[in-house]
């Protein structure tokens, strides 16, 4: 086994609970979000680690940063909004990404919380990461972000990552601000959308799974809603083992596409409605049929 296949295998000793995952039954490997990292990248996440520990948890977890991972990677993704950076884990991992990648100006980062953020800001100019990702102390569903963002990017976000509040009302905010804002084709990434996850919420109203599922009833998107219905942690019979789950919401293609894709809605819906007419008539014609009968019966008596 390589150096870099090793990085993480001790983690399953630690006794903190952020270090889950690698304690599993046959996770016995580096994540490749972590091995695809150069010794000096991978020793300042070790270090980020170390510093972290007792003092900042609540980074998300393995799971959708390899999610993240892939989809960034796979597909040069170079315009990234990320709304709730906390101390900086997520920043970190998408700024080496970005710079492997040879994108600059490449992660826009939002956070409320001064203290975190100063923190992760420490350690983006400490991994030299400073030419690749922003860090900024703001409200995430506050509109002047947007303007700041596409400066910052040079171009509408292609991914926005949302991991901040998870407060029903102000994640509704932050897709009402941002999915509008998405280049054509573009993503948004949601955590924890499961209903494990409700309690996250501090105003106690549902979280990110009720702000998921009921700004997806009102917009007719493409959307993949993962372990949305779970209601333990994490387990062995969960295939993504991200108890908090995972949403992706994408963009149509183009306006146009966009239109195309409100006209075979709508043409569905109306199909629907029009067989949903003629179920109607076919019942209430049965049941006049059947109150004559017992009319016609009782006179008949």
């Amino acid at each position: 086994m390589k150096d870099n296949e090793r990085r993480t295998l001790d983690y399953k000793k630690r006794g903190n609970d952020r270090y889950w995952w690698y304690k599993r039954r046959g996770h016995d490997y580096t994540p490749p979000v972590f091995s695809f990292l150069s010794d000096e990248e991978w020793r300042r996440m070790d270090e980020w680690h170390a510093e972290t520990d007792g003092k900042y948890v609540g980074e998300c977890s393995v799971p959708p940063i390899s999610f993240l991972f892939g989809l960034v990677t796979g597909n040069n993704i170079r315009r990234i909004v990320q709304l709730g950076h906390y101390a900086g884990f997520s920043a970190l991992l998408l700024g080496f990404m970005s710079r492997k990648m040879g994108n600059k100006n490449a992660l826009y980062s939002v956070d409320i919380d001064p203290e975190a953020s100063a923190f992760a800001a420490q350690w983006v100019e400490k991994a030299g990461l400073a030419e690749y990702v922003k860090i900024v102390v703001d409200d995430s569903a506050a509109e002047r972000n947007v303007a700041r963002a596409r400066e910052y990017l040079g171009g509408a976000p292609q991914l926005v990552f949302i991991d901040s509040s998870h407060q029903y009302a102000h994640t509704v905010d932050e897709l009402d601000l941002w999915y509008p804002r998405l280049e054509p084709g573009g993503f948004i990434v949601l955590h924890d959308v499961s209903a494990f996850s409700q309690p996250y919420d501090a105003t106690g109203k549902g979280g990110a799974h009720r702000a998921a599922a009921e700004w997806l009833g009102h917009n007719d998107v493409a959307a993949m809603m993962i372990n949305a219905g779970h209601t333990g942690g994490g387990g062995d019979d969960l295939v993504y083992v991200d108890g908090c789950g995972l949403g992706l919401i994408q963009k149509p293609l183009s306006p146009e596409r966009g239109k195309e894709f409100d006209k075979a809605a709508s043409k569905s819906f109306s199909v629907r409605m029009a067989k949903a007419e003629l179920w109607l008539r076919a019942v209430y014609q049965r049941l006049r049929a059947a109150i004559a009968a017992i009319v016609g019966s009782g006179r008949r008596r």
